[in-house]
């Protein structure tokens, strides 16, 4: 075989070798047997700003959230009077868009125009681009029933959760000094549950601004509802038992086989009446019915057929008994009125009222809202003015059910209705209750008779 003359071919070899040499000197230095990291970021230049690197490691990968993990705005809110979810999230920098969304997946779960209340209170979720994530709105008074809005496949779906409460029973014992207010509140509880025993207990049997003395004793059994140990709402009231000088009254809570609940006394009878004593929850009676009174405005004695019920601008007023709305609206001196007729040629007005809430020829029933407590007409200041007509002429609220004798439990539901009227009784005396200390006693004033 010729080979290539000498002129080219052996030079090239040389030339080969040598860079092969070099190559070989700079991906294996001597002495040291380590290979150089291919993946370490190049150096900054000498504008201080960062190279952007060729390639990305799995260490700089798993730096960067997945899609769901990305940064999140998390907000909550409170609701307070007159308050709206609109003008909440606008305050918080939420977008026309984002809140027509939210909106429209309220739609058969939720009105938020109808049923916001102060205290009720949302949480809501947001991405970095302002996309709602996540909205829960509470309502304060039935926490166990939040409403869910959650983004699902680009979608804002909504769901009413139901979570569990905890029921207990308990039992107190309450000593009258003043009123019926601080004998329970002196007792731990609030007044809530002052305002079922006075207006839905016994509403119709004891007049508890006229009644109470000092010493006088109310024990209760009664469900209180817990969540994570923190007390949400009362519910029924099992056993309230009334022992005063000018009162006494037992009250037994018990539904019959057929669904009927109300309260009754020992002998089953019934505690209901046709009329409720009072139509609100007053702070005060600041003019009982009179036939003769000095009149605050026209300044001269006239009569006073009714009673002005002292209280808060907005306080519900409710129909004293069932009947049909005869007027409703604006009537001179009385300002926005509800006349309601009742059978056996009765009628109840209810005046003064700042809103009222029910319509002409609408039928209502006992303790429905009416109207709300307002200074309308001819008044100095919010107050109800309540009155009582039987067959054209004014009577006394306060005397509507005297000598009256509740309906009495159908016979063969009496002997089931004395066990349960029994076991609770047993439990009350054997339950320890607590008593007002003696310095609230001693701080406390005495309503005299």
């Amino acid at each position: 075989m010729r080979l290539p003359g000498c002129n080219w071919f052996w030079p090239s070899i040389l030339c080969l070798l040598l860079m092969m040499g070099l190559r070989a000197e700079v991906f294996h230095s001597p002495g040291t047997g380590v290979q150089p990291d291919l993946r370490t970021p190049p150096p900054v230049s000498h504008d201080s700003r960062p190279v952007k690197p060729a390639f990305v490691g799995p260490q700089l990968a798993s730096l960067v959230p997945p899609v769901g993990e990305r940064l999140q705005r998390v907000i909550t809110d409170t609701f307070k009077r007159d308050d709206s979810i609109y003008n909440s999230l606008k305050k918080h920098r939420i977008s026309e868009f984002q809140i027509a969304n939210l909106v429209s997946a309220f739609e058969g779960l939720f009105d938020p125009n109808a049923k916001l209340k102060p205290r009720d209170y949302y949480t809501l979720t947001v991405d970095t681009s302002g996309v709602i994530q996540r909205f829960e709105y509470t309502a304060h008074r039935q926490p166990e029933s939040p409403l869910l809005i959650e983004l699902l496949e680009d979608d804002l779906v909504g769901r009413r959760l139901n979570l569990p409460l905890d029921k207990r029973v308990e039992v107190i014992e309450a000593r009258i000094v003043d009123n019926l207010t601080n004998a329970i509140r002196a007792a731990g509880e609030d007044d809530a549950l002052t305002d079922v025993l006075a207006d839905h207990i016994f509403g119709a049997v004891i007049d508890f601004q006229k009644c109470p003395r000092q010493g006088d004793r109310i024990e209760i059994i009664f469900e209180k509802y817990y969540r994570d140990n923190r007390f949400i709402r009362y519910g029924n009231v099992l056993l309230a038992r009334y022992r005063g000088q000018q009162a006494s009254q037992l009250a037994i809570f018990y539904r019959d086989p057929d669904g009927q609940r109300g309260f009754y006394d020992w002998a089953g009878k019934s505690l209901a009446r046709a009329f409720l004593l009072k139509p609100l929850s007053f702070r005060r009676i600041s003019s009982r019915f009179s036939r003769k009174r000095f009149h605050p405005i026209l300044r001269k004695n006239i009569p006073h057929l009714g009673t002005d019920y002292a209280a808060s601008q907005g306080t519900p007023v409710r129909a004293t008994a069932k009947g049909r709305v005869v007027h409703a609206g604006w009537k001179g001196s009385y300002g926005k009125l509800v006349e309601i007729a009742h059978p056996n040629g009765y009628r109840t007005r209810y005046a003064h009222l700042s809103r009222v809430k029910v319509r002409e020829n609408e039928w209502v029933h006992q303790s429905e809202i009416i109207g709300l407590v307002g200074a309308t007409g001819r008044a100095t200041g919010p107050h109800l003015h309540y009155e009582l007509i039987k067959n054209g002429s004014h009577i006394d609220p306060q005397n509507v059910n005297k000598g009256i004798q509740g309906e009495v439990l159908q016979k063969k539901y009496y002997a089931a209705f004395a066990i349960h009227r029994d076991n609770l009784l047993e439990l009350l005396d054997r339950s320890p209750a607590p008593i007002p200390s003696p310095d609230l006693l001693a701080a406390s004033k005495v309503v005299q008779p």
